[in-house]
C-alpha cells in the first residue's frame, strides 16, 4: 500500500514537471511574438527612419512566410481543421510542433492581421495528445524500472522518466496493452499537471512579463436611449459578418490562382504588399489586434466615427487577405477588434454608450460569421464585461440562427444552428419512436 502510494506521489511529480514544460513553451511564444512585434515595429523604426518601412517590412515577411510555407508546408491549420482532424482521426499529431510554432510566428512578427489563436489551439490540441502518450510510456517505464529493483533510486526512475521529454516524436512508443489506470490516478496526474502549468505560467509573467494576452474592457453606463438603437446595432454587426464572408470568398478565389500554381512565395509576397499598402495609410488596420483592444477603450474619441468604422472594415478585410495569401493564423482576435472599432464608430454617430453598441455588434459579427451564437457569446465575454451578458445573448441569437446562403459559408458543411438543433431533434424523435 505505501509503495503504490509512493509510486503514485512520484508520477504526480512528473506530471506537474509536464505541466510545466507546456506552460514555458506557451509562455514563450507568446512572450517571442510580443517582443519580436515591439523589436520590428517600434525600436527599429525609432532608430531607423527608412521611407516605406511598412510596405518593406511587409514584403520581407511576404518573401519569408512563402519561403516557409514552399519548403516545410500550410502550417498551422484553421481552429475548424485542427478541430476536425481531433473529431476524424481521435488524435492530432504533434510530430510537427515546432513547424506550427514557427509558422504561426512568422505573421505575428511581420505584421499580419491574423490572430495567435490559431497556433495556439494546435499547440494545444498536439500537447494534450503528446501528454497523454508521455503519461502511458513513462508510466510503463516507472513500474518496469521498480518492478525489476524494488529498492531502485527514486531520483534515478524520476529523472529516467524526465528523460523521455527529451524523446522526438518518433521515439515515443508503448505498447497498447498498457496496465489500465484507475480513475484517481489519472485524475490525480491531470490535475497535478494542470496546477503545474498555471502556477509556472503565472511565476514567468511576474518574473519576466506577459506576451500577447487576452484584454478585458471595463463597464461603462447604458443611457436609455441607446435600448432602441439595439436592432440596428446588431444590424450593423449581421452586415459586418457578411462583409467578412463575401470578402473570404472573393479572396479566395483571387488567391487561388496561385495556390493551385503552388506558387507560395508570390502568393504570400502580394498579401505583404495588400498588407503594407492599407497598413501605411491606415497602421490600426494591420496586427492581431490583441494589444490593441485595451488602448482602443481609451483613444477612441481621437478618432472621428467613419474613420472607426473603415478601420474595422479594412482590419476585416486584411485578415482575409492575409489568411488566403499564406498568412495563416487566426480570425477571431481581428474580429473581436473589428466589432470593437465599427461599434465605438456607431456609437459616436448614435451618441450612446460606447460599451453597449460594441457589445451588440462584436457579438452579432462573431456569430454571423461561424454560425455559432454560443460560441460566440463565450467569445465575446473573454473581453467584453459581463453585465452585458444578457444583450450578448440576445445579439448571439439573432445574428447566429438567420440561415446563410452555402455560397458564402466558411464551411459549406455547417448549415447553421437552427438546422443543427431541428436535425439533432429529428434523431432524438426518431430513437424515441425505434423504442
Amino acid at each position: 500500500m505505501n509503495q503504490h502510494l509512493d509510486n503514485g506521489l512520484l508520477f504526480m511529480e512528473f506530471a506537474a514537471v509536464v505541466g510545466a514544460v507546456i506552460a514555458g513553451v506557451i509562455w514563450l511564444y507568446l512572450k517571442i511574438a510580443n517582443v519580436g512585434v515591439t523589436l520590428i515595429w517600434h525600436v527599429i523604426p525609432a532608430h531607423l527612419h527608412v521611407p516605406g518601412y511598412t510596405i518593406i517590412v511587409c514584403l520581407i515577411g511576404g518573401l519569408v512566410v512563402g519561403l516557409f510555407h514552399q519548403i516545410y508546408g500550410p502550417y498551422p491549420q484553421s481552429m475548424q481543421d485542427a478541430v476536425s482532424e481531433v473529431r476524424r482521426r481521435r488524435r492530432f499529431s504533434y510530430a510537427n510542433m515546432p513547424l506550427i510554432l514557427v509558422g504561426s510566428l512568422l505573421p505575428l512578427l511581420f505584421g499580419g492581421a491574423v490572430g495567435p489563436e490559431a497556433g495556439l489551439v494546435s499547440l494545444l490540441l498536439g500537447f494534450c495528445f503528446w501528454t497523454k502518450d508521455q503519461f502511458a510510456m513513462q508510466r510503463l517505464l516507472m513500474l518496469r524500472l521498480i518492478d525489476e529493483d524494488p529498492d531502485v533510486s527514486r531520483g534515478y526512475v524520476f529523472g529516467e522518466m524526465v528523460k523521455g521529454l527529451l524523446l522526438p516524436a518518433s521515439k515515443i512508443y508503448f505498447p497498447k496493452n498498457v496496465l489500465p489506470w484507475k480513475k484517481t490516478e489519472a485524475v490525480a496526474a491531470g490535475v497535478a499537471a494542470g496546477v503545474s502549468a498555471l502556477i509556472v505560467y503565472e511565476v514567468l509573467n511576474k518574473v519576466f512579463g506577459r506576451g500577447l494576452s487576452i484584454p478585458h474592457l471595463e463597464v461603462t453606463h447604458v443611457s436609455a436611449a441607446g435600448h432602441f438603437a439595439a436592432i440596428l446595432l446588431i444590424a450593423v454587426g449581421f452586415g459586418a459578418g457578411y462583409l467578412y464572408l463575401i470578402g473570404h470568398k472573393i479572396t479566395k478565389f483571387v488567391f487561388s490562382f496561385l495556390v493551385d500554381r503552388n506558387l507560395d512565395i508570390i502568393n504570400a509576397i502580394l498579401g505583404g504588399l495588400i498588407l503594407g499598402l492599407i497598413g501605411t495609410a491606415v497602421p490600426m488596420s494591420m496586427f492581431s489586434g490583441g494589444n490593441m483592444i485595451q488602448s482602443m477603450q481609451y483613444e477612441y474619441l481621437k478618432l472621428t466615427p467613419f474613420l472607426l468604422i473603415l478601420i474595422g472594415v479594412l482590419k476585416l478585410f486584411l485578415t482575409n487577405v492575409c489568411i488566403e495569401s499564406g498568412w495563416r493564423g487566426g480570425q477571431l482576435f481581428p474580429m473581436l477588434f473589428s466589432g470593437l472599432s465599427i461599434g465605438y464608430g456607431f456609437a459616436q454617430l448614435l451618441s450612446i454608450s460606447e460599451l453597449y453598441a460594441v457589445v451588440l455588434v462584436t457579438t452579432a459579427l462573431i456569430a454571423t460569421v461561424f454560425q455559432q451564437p454560443l460560441g460566440a457569446i463565450v467569445l465575446s465575454a473573454i473581453i467584453l464585461p459581463t453585465e452585458y451578458v444578457g444583450w450578448m445573448i440576445v445579439a448571439g441569437f439573432v445574428a447566429g440562427c438567420i440561415p446563410q446562403p452555402e455560397s458564402i459559408r466558411l464551411n459549406p458543411e455547417n448549415t447553421g444552428f437552427v438546422d443543427r438543433i431541428a436535425t439533432y431533434a429529428r434523431s432524438i424523435r426518431g430513437i424515441e419512436q425505434k423504442r
